[in-house]
C-alpha cells in the first residue's frame, strides 16, 4: 500500500513538473514573438487649418430643393407595394391576421421587372407575391432569389419597359449627407428625412 502512495505521489510530482514545463515553454514563446514585433511610432502633426463654407443664396437653396424633390419624385414611380399571403391556416378567421398577410415595399431595378425589397415581406426563394406599381397596375410575382442573413430578396414580375432606380454605390456615400427613406403606404407615399 505504501509503494502504491510512493507511485502515486511520483506521479502527482511528474504531472505537475510537465505541466510546469509546458506553461514556461508557452509563455516563453510568446514572450519571444512579441519581443520580434516591431512598432513605428508616426511623428502626427496636427496642422491648423481654415475652411470656409460655401456661401448659399436663397437662390442656391432653392435649386438644390428642387433638384431634391425632382429626384425623389422620380423615385417614388420606381416603388412598389407588395403583399403576401403568409400562412393562412386551416380557419378563416384568426387572430393574428396581421401576421399572416406580409405587406411591405420594393424597389424596380431593371426595365424587365425584377424588384428588390426585403425578404420578411416577400418570402423566401420561390414564392408567390402580388406587386402593385405605382401606377396602379397588379402583377403576380415570384420570388427569384431570397437570403435570410441579410433579409434581401429579388422578385420578379412579367413586365417590360418599366422605370427602374439606379443603386448607387454605398462606398461613396460621406458622413453628414442627407439620406431619404421612401414607404409607400396603401394610401399615400410618406417620405423621412433621415
Amino acid at each position: 500500500m505504501r509503494r502504491k502512495k510512493k507511485m502515486s505521489n511520483r506521479k502527482k510530482v511528474m504531472i505537475t513538473f510537465i505541466i510546469a514545463m509546458v506553461v514556461w515553454i508557452f509563455i516563453f514563446y510568446l514572450y519571444t514573438t512579441y519581443q520580434n514585433i516591431e512598432i513605428n511610432p508616426s511623428n502626427y502633426e496636427t496642422t491648423k487649418t481654415q475652411s470656409t463654407l460655401k456661401e448659399q443664396t436663397v437662390e442656391s437653396v432653392e435649386e438644390n430643393s428642387q433638384t431634391v424633390a425632382d429626384s425623389l419624385e422620380e423615385t417614388t414611380k420606381k416603388v412598389v407595394g407588395i403583399s403576401k399571403l403568409k400562412n393562412t391556416g386551416s380557419s378563416i378567421l384568426s387572430n393574428n391576421t396581421e401576421s399572416e398577410l406580409g405587406l411591405g415595399t420594393g424597389v424596380i431595378v431593371t426595365d424587365d421587372g425584377y424588384i428588390l425589397s426585403n425578404e420578411h415581406v416577400t418570402g423566401a426563394k420561390y414564392s408567390k407575391c402580388y406587386i402593385t406599381l405605382e401606377n396602379g397596375n397588379n402583377y403576380d410575382g415570384t420570388v427569384v432569389w431570397s437570403d435570410s442573413n441579410l433579409d434581401l430578396s429579388i422578385t420578379k414580375i412579367n413586365a417590360k419597359n418599366l422605370e427602374y432606380a439606379t443603386l448607387g454605390n454605398s462606398s461613396q456615400i460621406r458622413v453628414g449627407e442627407t439620406v431619404y427613406a421612401i414607404r409607400k403606404s396603401h394610401s399615400d407615399l410618406n417620405l423621412e428625412e433621415r
